[in-house]
């Protein structure tokens, strides 16, 4: 597909996954255009159309999102502005000119209760927090919107990427000036690093993938302790990383406890400790 030169414009890509995605998408050999805050609101139904009216595309990647998991607690309604009506204001501009849609979302729309984990179709919900629910409002809205030829929404979980804060450089600069850190031993996911899911995301538009995909790290699962422990041994840090319960760090919104994402994209998905590897040695990660 995208040695056709297929068009592809991307929303959100002054984030921490669209700033390292345009460059993923373009060395696949898509044309890339990219527009975030101020330029274009994803809530502003006149902002998407003249974007895409301005940017002939037969792609529309939706990264653009609310993602603060415990801010949205308290601004329910804003995460729901953003990821739900903003997904379905999307979805319905792709719609009318028959555009594809390729949407971010997230294994919080899992309640998290399956210590075997989820695959593309097992049902989601119900979630488990205000963030997950917005998230799967989102999902919902494009589902509505758009046919199943015209749709793929990509999960993925426990992001990071050298444009954010993150776990990683958490954990990293903790480790640096601590003999020891108690971390959370009872929630299991997949570290994907953006460019990881960038790439997978592109296989699959390749391929003329569609409907639901989880696009995660390869090698899991694990629990937010293994990942730090791996953070700081692969950083050369003689930081002890002790295991705790979730209790032990109470957070405004309850996270699930086993909502570590099946991937099954076509080939093979790079293994989490590979690509943790290569960002710690990248200049300025």
């Amino acid at each position: 597909m995208a040695g056709l030169f297929v068009r592809l414009l991307l929303l959100g890509a002054n984030g921490m996954f669209g700033r390292d995605a345009a460059a993923v998408f373009a060395q696949a050999g898509f044309g890339v255009a990219g527009a975030d805050l101020p330029e274009v609101d994803i809530t502003s139904a006149s902002g998407v159309a003249g974007f895409l009216d301005a940017n002939p595309a037969q792609i529309v990647v939706n990264a653009a999102a609310y993602t603060n998991v415990d801010g949205a607690e308290d601004h329910r309604e804003e995460a729901f502005r953003i990821n739900a009506f903003g997904a379905e204001v999307v979805a319905h501009a792709c719609r009318d000119r028959h555009l594809t849609l390729v949407h971010i979302s997230t294994d919080y729309v899992f309640p998290g209760e399956r210590e075997a984990g989820y695959v593309p179709l097992d049902p989601p919900g119900p979630p488990v927090n205000a963030y997950g629910a917005s998230k799967l409002a989102g999902e919902e809205a494009i589902r509505a919107a758009l046919p199943g030829d015209r749709l793929l929404i990509c999960r993925t979980q426990w992001l990071y990427g050298r444009h954010g804060k993150n776990f990683v450089d958490t954990i990293r600069g903790l480790a640096a000036s601590r003999a020891s850190l108690h971390v959370v031993d009872d929630q299991w996911g997949v570290p994907t690093h953006t460019a990881e899911l960038a790439r997978q995301i592109a296989r699959l538009l390749a391929l003329g993938a569609r409907g639901v995909a989880h696009t995660v790290g390869g090698g899991g699962p694990v629990t937010w302790c293994t990942f730090a422990r791996e953070i700081v041994a692969l950083a050369g840090l003689p930081c002890e990383v002790l295991p705790c319960s979730s209790e032990a760090f109470p957070r405004p919104a309850k996270r699930p406890r086993h909502a570590w994402l099946r991937s099954d994209v076509p080939a093979d998905a790079r293994p989490w400790r590979e690509s943790l590897l290569a960002y710690l040695k990248e200049p300025g990660s």
